[in-house]
């Protein structure tokens, strides 16, 4: 399914933070597929895709970190210029509003994933078709 559930840990804004959030989920074999970091002065938030949501909450949970999940609509998008545009303009034809995205692709990748946070990731999900994975 194409609409995910995106993790955001809150951190302090200092040296190990990032390092410190990978690390607990290395240790339990949760694996990050997509991840972004956003900062707000002294502290800010960590978004993640992650290929085991429950594992990575229990382990939050268990450190005592701060954290939430939402739904987000993850889409592959080709690595070619344009191909964004297309998936924007779906979503604008069909009214849905990006609140924030964030994507990476390998050099010389064919694709993206790309990660929206949308107004409405079920109908987002169907506005995209075939490009969205999950």
């Amino acid at each position: 399914m194409p609409v995910r559930q995106q993790l955001t840990v809150a951190w302090q804004n200092r040296p190990g933070e990032l390092a410190n959030v990978c690390a607990v989920l290395a240790e339990v074999g949760v694996n990050i597929d997509a991840l972004a970091t956003a900062e707000a002065g002294e502290y800010g938030a960590v978004r993640m895709l992650v290929d085991n949501v429950d594992a990575a909450r229990q382990v939050f949970r268990q450190a005592g970190v701060a954290h939430t999940t939402i739904d987000v609509l993850a889409c592959e998008i080709a690595n070619t210029p344009g191909a964004l545009t297309e998936v924007a303009g779906k979503l604008a034809a069909e009214k849905v509003n990006i609140e924030y995205f964030y994507a990476s692709a390998s050099h010389g990748a064919g694709s993206a994933l790309g990660v929206f946070k949308v107004s409405d990731p079920h109908r987002a999900a169907q506005a995209v078709g075939e490009t969205a994975v999950s």
